[in-house]
């Protein structure tokens, strides 16, 4: 038998070995899931570091309404504003995804970089209806490498939501799985909460002017 083993390839050693210890563990429950760590929560302002990019929210709000954008609800709607200052820490442009133009993920198009969690007929998963460049009014959240944008993530949501609500806004990390073709971009795995934060509405009623 020792001979054996002295002409098994190392790969073959490893394999075997491996599957006496899964076989063993099996047994004696030592393959139990691990407990998974919560995400930590960040204070208003933090930056949290991603895989891509990192992301410093500064406030919710809700407002009636987009018009120059054209993002004007239907009756019983407002919109949902997360403002948040978002950085490209790779080497090329990112869009960042948002209806109908999102990111292709396993699981279809989902948000990819912030969600919000606890709004009233909001599913958790739902993509913002528009991810908006604040000092400009733009719908195209391109962000280029080492450049600090101002964003809204903006939501479409029931006009029962009030100022006061509080809501927790959970930040996201992407994992690219193949480049894609040209046209679509990259193909990611589902989008990964690593960090939340919990936040209370703001409400600016039609709006502001700064």
């Amino acid at each position: 038998m020792r001979h054996l083993y002295d002409r098994l390839p190392t790969a073959w050693l490893l394999t075997g070995i491996s599957g006496v210890f899964l076989a063993v563990s099996a047994v004696f429950g030592g393959l139990d899931d691990a407990p998974v760590q919560a995400a930590p929560v960040l204070e208003t302002g933090d930056t949290h570091i991603g895989a891509e990019l990192t992301i410093a929210v500064s406030q919710a709000l809700l407002i009636d309404a987009f018009p120059e954008q054209l993002l004007i609800p239907e009756d019983g709607f407002r919109l949902l504003v997360v403002r948040a200052v978002v950085e490209n820490t790779t080497t090329g442009p990112l869009r960042l995804g948002s209806v109908p133009t999102g990111p292709v993920v396993l699981s279809g198009i989902q948000a990819d970089t912030i969600r919000v969690a606890g709004v009233d007929g909001l599913p958790v998963a739902t993509p913002p209806a528009s991810i908006l460049v604040i000092n400009d009014g733009s719908d195209e959240a391109v962000v280029q490498p080492g450049v600090p944008v101002e964003l809204a993530f903006v939501w479409e949501v029931a006009d029962t939501v009030a100022e006061g609500d509080p809501i927790e806004v959970q930040l996201l990390d992407r994992v690219k799985i193949s480049e894609g073709e040209l046209t679509y971009g990259g193909l990611y795995d589902d989008p990964v909460v690593r960090a939340t934060l919990d936040l209370t509405l703001d409400d600016v009623g039609a709006g502001v002017s700064e």
